[in-house]
């Protein structure tokens, strides 16, 4: 039986892939993507089950017109996939050069926006649903090693928190919201060191590994909210 999926970044990289593979699945697809790429809309082309919407997660306007048409059509939205992120490499920096302002993006996105996506979402978490919030390891108060990157990692930072008080509110009703480090990717983000590194992964593997767990929660131990794709739990 066919489920449905919304997910946002879904032009390339990690949510490329979740939106490949749920196709693969048979299952309805809401694709959200700012800049929609030639790979998403050849992918539309190919499946019918696939819809492609111009998303803005920085907009709550452009966020309530892209969810639309999914509130109309769905009763239940059964997995959920907000991806979509910003990195700035200039923010590999010390605090005395770092441009705070030039950061507020990454706040915007990778946490108003995944929260704003949430929001436009909500009628349609309902018993049994599952939202992925890929977060990140940076976002770890408790393992935290970095001396650079203040905006990214506070950003995850707040994803984090914005994802347990969700979790709390929407348990009641049966749903699952669970946080992920989805790895060292090799993409345009994860930059030319990634791509070189037996430590990372691809897309297609971490968005297996997500998807395995998104789509079977009762593996996922009781408490347990934060985790890296593999299954190994993250401290907050």
């Amino acid at each position: 039986m066919s489920r449905s999926a919304a997910v946002t970044g879904a032009g390339q990289g990690l949510g490329f892939a979740v939106v490949k593979q749920h196709l693969e699945r048979g299952d309805r697809v809401y694709a959200f993507e700012i800049n929609i790429t030639g790979d998403l809309l050849a992918l539309a082309r190919d499946h019918k089950h696939l819809r492609v919407f111009p998303c803005d997660l920085a907009s709550t306007p452009s966020v309530e017109e892209a969810a639309a048409e999914m509130l109309a059509n769905e009763e239940k939205l059964d997995f959920l996939y907000n991806i979509a992120g910003l990195f700035r490499m200039e923010d590999r920096c010390g605090l005395a050069d770092t441009d705070i302002d030039a950061g507020m993006p990454m706040m915007q996105v990778n946490a108003l926006g995944l929260l704003r996506m949430c929001k436009a979402a909500l009628p349609l978490l309902r018993e049994g649903s599952v939202a992925v919030n890929v977060t990140s390891e940076s976002g770890s108060i408790g393992d935290c090693y970095r001396d650079v990157e203040y905006m990214y990692g506070m950003s995850k930072a707040a994803a984090n928190i914005a994802s347990m008080i969700l979790q709390n509110e929407v348990r009641p009703r049966g749903v699952r919201v669970i946080c992920f480090h989805p790895g060292w990717l090799r993409t345009q983000m994860g930059g030319p060191a990634a791509a070189a590194s037996p430590y990372s992964v691809t897309p297609d593997e971490s968005a297996a590994n997500i998807i395995r767990y998104a789509t079977h929660p009762e593996t996922i131990p009781e408490g347990v909210y934060f985790m890296e794709h593999t299954g190994k739990p993250l401290p907050w």
